[in-house]
């Protein structure tokens, strides 16, 4: 019976790689440059004859600064992405050189991979971008002079796209994206990463202590969740909590912590009573108390909530306080 119901967990996640390869960003992977034909290379001169005004802006953007020993063995100029054009200059027919309007992404994106093919554009075949048929001419122009060639500034360029996170940055608390203080690509890599599309070769974390580093430690009494992951507690986008927490204090915290030392340990709701015991337990004084259990903040006691030198300790003067 074990032996079958791993044989029927195996074939489902067969299934489920076969049905993923066969998707079309899988597919485009396999993409290459399109080709003419029995044309050969005439250089830019010919360009020029009909294409006088794209050829002189062309001249100024980094494309067309490219010097011969940059590109060894390979075309420069307006053929190393359009193609031989020999037979184009004859005929004129928009048919025989390549357009990057007739192409499909696959082909666009493995004509910019020609050149581009090293330092963080390494990873961007296996890119979430790449796998969900972006291509790279859908956020730059290779005639551009903007920085980076990007078709539009940030963030606006990616939120055309990610409306949700857009939403998100409107929210209460957020990182300074709207105020012009940051820009997506301040944390994310679009051409792909070894973790999910972020400028982080390792951990999450690391990435986050770039900016946040006294939240770094190292603490002698440490918060597991800082140690494993800051998204376990944030939503680095925007929320409606502040300090960019997912969920108001104490809710979070009491979703791995339960109450101690705390006006909520003498509600009189405790394990093990009758619903009858219960409401004869409940006095005026732990109806309060239990009112002030979830009303207070974990961190007016526990401050440092990512770590700290000090043990958690009860406040002093928190007997008293109990019998308010």
């Amino acid at each position: 019976m074990k032996e079958k119901f791993l044989a029927s967990i195996f074939a489902g996640l067969f299934m489920l790689c076969y049905a993923g390869c066969t998707q079309e960003g899988f597919v485009r992977k396999q993409a290459v440059c399109p080709t003419i034909p029995g044309a050969s290379y005439v250089g830019d001169q010919s360009c020029l004859d009909c294409h006088e005004e794209v050829v002189a802006g062309f001249k100024k953007t980094i494309h067309g600064r490219i010097a011969d020993f940059e590109v060894v063995g390979l075309s420069k100029g307006c053929e190393s992405c359009h193609g031989p054009g020999s037979i184009h200059a004859e005929d004129e027919d928009p048919a025989s050189i390549i357009s990057f309007k007739e192409i499909s992404k696959g082909q666009a994106s493995a004509v910019c991979s020609q050149c581009h093919t090293s330092g963080t554009l390494m990873d961007w075949q296996g890119s979430e971008h790449s796998l969900s048929n972006v291509s790279c001419i859908d956020c730059h122009r290779a005639h551009s002079r903007t920085k980076r060639l990007l078709a539009q500034p940030e963030p606006k360029l990616c939120n055309d796209c990610h409306q949700d996170i857009r939403a998100k940055t409107l929210y209460p608390s957020h990182h300074p994206i709207r105020e012009g203080k940051m820009v997506c690509s301040d944390c994310h890599q679009a051409h792909g990463s070894f973790v999910t599309n972020l400028k982080t070769e390792e951990r999450l974390n690391d990435l986050c202590f770039e900016c946040h580093s006294a939240k770094q430690g190292p603490f002698v009494f440490e918060h597991e969740p800082v140690v494993e992951n800051c998204a376990i507690c944030h939503d680095a986008h925007g929320t409606v909590a502040n300090n960019l927490l997912i969920q108001n204090e104490p809710f979070l915290c009491l979703q791995c912590h339960q109450f101690h030392f705390h006006a909520g340990k003498i509600s009189g709701t405790g394990p093990g009573l009758e619903p009858a015991a219960i409401t004869r337990s409940i006095t005026p004084t732990s109806r309060h108390s239990f009112r002030m259990a979830y009303t207070t903040k974990c961190t007016q006691c526990h401050s440092q909530v990512h770590g700290s030198d000090l043990p958690s300790q009860s406040v002093p003067s928190q007997g008293g306080a109990l019998t308010r």
